[in-house]
Order: C-alpha cells, then structure tokens, then sequence
C-alpha cells in the first residue's frame, strides 16, 4: 500500500502528481457527459465533485522537497 501511495504522488510533469492528474481527468470527463447530455446532472456533478476532492488529496499528498 505504501509503495502505491509512493507511486501516485511522485511528480510526473511539472510538479503534478498522478493522482492529480487522473483528478483532472475524472473532472473533464464528468463536465464532457454532462455537457453533452449523456448523462444526468447528479451523476456529472458527483464526476466532477470525485476528481476535486482527487486533485486536493494529491496537493495534499505530494513529496515537498525539505
């Protein structure tokens, strides 16, 4: 579980994490459903409400340099 978290938020690209970005990630697809009309409002919001709390646990999360 440790060398899990390790993974997720070691910095991949300009100081974002992975767990950051799939955050963003989860985000842009529940604003695309939502947008789109594929999916209903709650379930697009819930999306986008799973990704922020994601990009905030991985700002949280990250390995600041001491």
């Amino acid at each position: 579980m440790n060398q899990l978290l390790a993974a997720l938020t070691r910095d991949v690209i300009g100081g974002f994490n992975l767990l950051t970005l799939i955050g963003f990630l989860v985000m842009g697809v529940g604003l695309t459903q939502s947008r789109q009309g594929r999916r209903r409002a709650p379930i697009a919001f819930a999306l986008m409400g799973i990704g922020t709390a994601m990009v905030f646990a991985g700002i949280y999360l990250a390995q600041h340099p001491a």
